[in-house]
């Protein structure tokens, strides 16, 4: 069977040493593209852009998209005004992964968002964000593990009959965790699937579609020693395969 494209939403990286100081660089972590690779799909990072016409013409030529991490999402979209806790934001990345979105959706390939791409999604349909945890009172668990890139270091309770329950044959997951926002209002269409102990949204669907699935967790990172995070790489390889 033809392998599939999978296309992954690349950022921007400034070079910081030599003659490289300041030269931005089309990048994604090498995380994403080999967990693709050992699932069976090609990778393709697509880089950044504010060209509609290259993002839908890159976009028709994948299996599949792949919603990659970064910045935070800039608060104007989805109308809070920034808190005294919000990191570094880049609007125009926010865009070229909504355009990306809108493409993959008309499409109706699977899409995969993981970390700032699960936030990404969830304000694209409609939703918000805690601009940090440290907004939300329920949170109690410490989210930036800050440490040991592929480690779990807590308990993830995902739903039954989901695309993630069915991907790794199972209803919890201890995961790894790096991210200081997370969902606060859930985005049109989208259902919750996965939560923390302390009730953070892990892991967000659309039933409707396709294949969706959208993790606040790092998967990628935890491939090389964890089977789940493998399944659920093959699963998405497997659906692009299929569409």
């Amino acid at each position: 069977m033809k392998k599939p494209y999978i296309g992954i939403s690349g950022s921007i990286l400034l070079g910081s040493a030599g003659s490289d100081v300041d030269l931005p660089r089309s990048y994604v972590n090498l995380d994403y593209t080999r967990s693709i690779e050992e699932a069976g799909g090609i990778p393709i990072i697509i880089p950044f852009t504010t060209n509609l016409e290259i993002i839908q013409d890159t976009v028709a030529h994948l299996d599949g998209l792949l919603l990659s991490g970064g910045h935070d999402v800039y608060p104007l979209h989805y109308g809070e005004e920034p808190l005294q806790k919000l990191g570094e934001v880049w609007p125009e990345r926010d865009h070229f992964d909504f355009a990306l979105l809108k493409a993959a959706e008309e499409r109706q390939i699977p899409i995969f968002g993981i970390c700032r791409g699960m936030q990404v999604l969830n304000v694209y349909r409609g939703g918000s964000l805690y601009q940090d945890l440290s907004y939300d009172e329920t949170c109690t668990i410490k989210h930036a593990q800050n440490q040991t890139p592929e480690l779990g270091t807590h308990t993830v309770d995902i739903e039954f009959e989901t695309n993630l329950a069915s991907a790794i044959g199972r209803s919890t997951w201890v995961t790894n965790s790096h991210h200081h926002q997370s969902v606060k209002t859930v985005g049109k269409g989208l259902q919750v699937v996965a939560r923390a102990k302390d009730g953070t949204v892990e892991g967000l669907e659309d039933s409707s579609y396709p294949w969706m699935v959208a993790t606040q967790f790092h998967p990628e990172m935890m491939t090389p020693k964890d089977q789940s995070a493998t399944r659920l790489f093959d699963a998405f390889i497997a659906a692009a395969q299929k569409n």
